[in-house]
């Protein structure tokens, strides 16, 4: 016969309890007792919550766009980490005498800090299309009314920071680009005076005055063909006279007094007149002065003549190469200016590129100027309306009220828990005295610690009377045992609930 391994099925376990139920009612008791006083002792903590409605602006976007244009989640991070700081906090704590207990005891400042700041939390609540609409800032505390109190500053905390981080965002705006502005407006009064300098310096060559370049130059070469034709016709005209005056002087041996002193009056008649029409270094005035001079040197001879004719060939004479001497400084005058012009038309060119790349860089910038302007009016709108605070507000909808209930500790969660201990303690011991223990407990047990060898008769549990008593002995102690944890758990939990003992448990409860 091979002996097999003891196997243990459900009818077993319950014919266990049924018999063992004092190993379990123990430990039941003791668990159900010691969560109980747990129950009593651990510090009550209640809870408090405000809502905050995220208000918007109540102008429309459209006329004036707000400054501060991060979400919604980052500004609450960014006024959480401000409203939450050791400072603000600290100053609560002094001025709404929290934890008192801790600091008659000497905790530092930083860790009631840090426990405050844990009791803190700051909830977004979702709108339409995945938008925060609303947070909630809950508070948890010993004290109702100091945590209904601590939650609606904090509220207000929350609400003045906001006002003041919109304010000031606005005014950092508004300065940022009105310092950008006045930076653009100076390189734009710069580029505005180098465009008017070379407009002044390359004055006749700018690219809207060659049409007019153009036409003078037209002008200027009309008017020196019609010179240059009346210098011909001049020319032709003196020598036609200086041929007809050799020809009469070859016959005239000289020239009367009477005649040379007209002669010399005609001439200085022609000098006053052209005095004024030209300048003393002109040609004809030099020429004049000239002859003057040549006649006036002259020594009278006796007895003699000129004959009239001559005289006047030679009055005619020297007006001719007046008359020449003037057309060729007007034909020179013409050409110098039509060169002028012409130097005018090929520079046209090389002034409206350079002028072009000057216009350009100041019509950019003056583009940037005016769309930077617009920005800049913009931002002082909605700095104003920060300031009057018709920008987006938080608005407290729900003020946080005592709590009646606290949240901690949960008398369900903490039965739940201790039950389920005692009951899986007392149901471990059972289990493990049953697989411990090593007797045979009825006919099928012992068929299968056999392998299966059928039992032909069984002799039935003949009890002794020393038996009986050590059963009812057995019975009577589980029961006193029971009792006493009964009446020991009540007046210890008792004694805790009536003396207001209290336990600070370091790490944090499950309930």
């Amino acid at each position: 016969m091979s002996e097999q391994p003891k196997q243990i099925n459900i009818q077993d376990i319950i014919d266990a309890l049924l018999k063992k139920w004092h190993w379990v009612t123990i430990p039941l008791l003791i668990f159900l007792f010691f969560g109980a006083w747990l129950y009593v002792v651990l510090p009550r903590k209640f809870e408090a919550t405000t809502l905050i409605l995220v208000q918007p602006q109540e102008i429309p976007s459209a006329y004036v766009a707000a400054t501060v244009s991060t979400g919604i989640e980052e500004r609450l991070r960014t006024l959480s980490q401000e409203v939450m700081s050791r400072s603000n906090l600290e100053n609560i704590i002094m001025e709404m005498d929290l934890f008192r207990e801790e600091r008659a005891q000497g905790a530092p400042m930083d860790i009631l800090v840090a426990s405050m700041r844990k009791a803190i939390e700051v909830s977004t609540v979702g709108g339409g299309r995945g938008q925060t609409s609303s947070f909630t800032i809950t508070y948890r505390g010993q004290d109702p009314w100091k945590v209904a109190e601590v939650t609606n500053r904090l509220a207000s905390f929350f609400i003045e920071s906001h006002l003041k981080l919109r304010a000031k965002q606005a005014s950092e705006t508004t300065l940022f680009l009105e310092k950008q502005l006045n930076e653009l407006k100076i390189l734009l009064q710069q580029q505005e005076d180098k465009v008017k300098d070379y407009r002044n310096q390359f004055m006749g060559e700018l690219p809207e005055q060659l049409t007019s370049n153009i036409s003078t130059i037209s002008g200027l070469q009309l008017r020196l063909e019609s010179v240059q034709a009346s210098l011909t016709e001049a020319l032709n005209g003196r020598l036609v006279l200086q041929s007809q005056l050799s020809q009469m002087e070859s016959n005239q041996p000289g020239v009367t007094f009477t005649q040379r002193a007209q002669r010399i009056s005609t001439l200085r008649s022609q000098l006053e007149e052209a005095r004024g029409r030209y300048t003393p270094e002109h040609p004809s005035i030099k020429m004049l002065e000239q002859q003057i001079a040549e006649l006036e040197s002259v020594k009278e001879e006796p007895g003699g003549g000129m004959d009239p004719h001559v005289a006047e060939l030679r009055n005619q004479l020297a007006t001719a190469n007046i008359e020449i001497e003037t057309l060729k400084s007007d034909a020179n005058r013409l050409k110098a200016r039509i060169d002028y012009y012409q130097q005018r038309v090929e520079n046209t060119p090389k002034r409206e590129q350079e002028l072009a790349a000057l216009t350009r860089d100041y019509t950019i910038t003056q583009q940037n100027y005016q769309r930077l302007l617009d920005r800049y009016y913009e931002a002082q709108r909605a700095e104003s309306m920060e300031k009057r605070q018709q920008g987006e507000q938080f608005r407290i909808v729900d003020y946080a009220q005592p709590p009646e209930i606290p949240v901690s500790p949960n008398k369900y969660r903490v039965g739940l828990i201790f039950l389920a201990l005692g009951l899986g303690t007392g149901a471990g011991l059972i289990f493990l005295l049953e697989f411990m223990d090593t007797s045979v407990k009825g006919i099928k047990q012992l068929e299968n610690w056999s392998g299966g060898v059928p039992c032909i008769t069984a002799v039935p549990l003949a009890l002794t009377q020393i038996d009986k008593q050590r059963q009812k002995f057995n019975t009577l102690f589980s029961i006193g045992v029971n009792v006493f944890i009964i009446i020991a758990g009540t007046i210890i939990v008792g004694y805790s609930k009536f003396n207001q003992v209290i336990l600070n448990v370091p790490i944090p409860l499950p309930f």
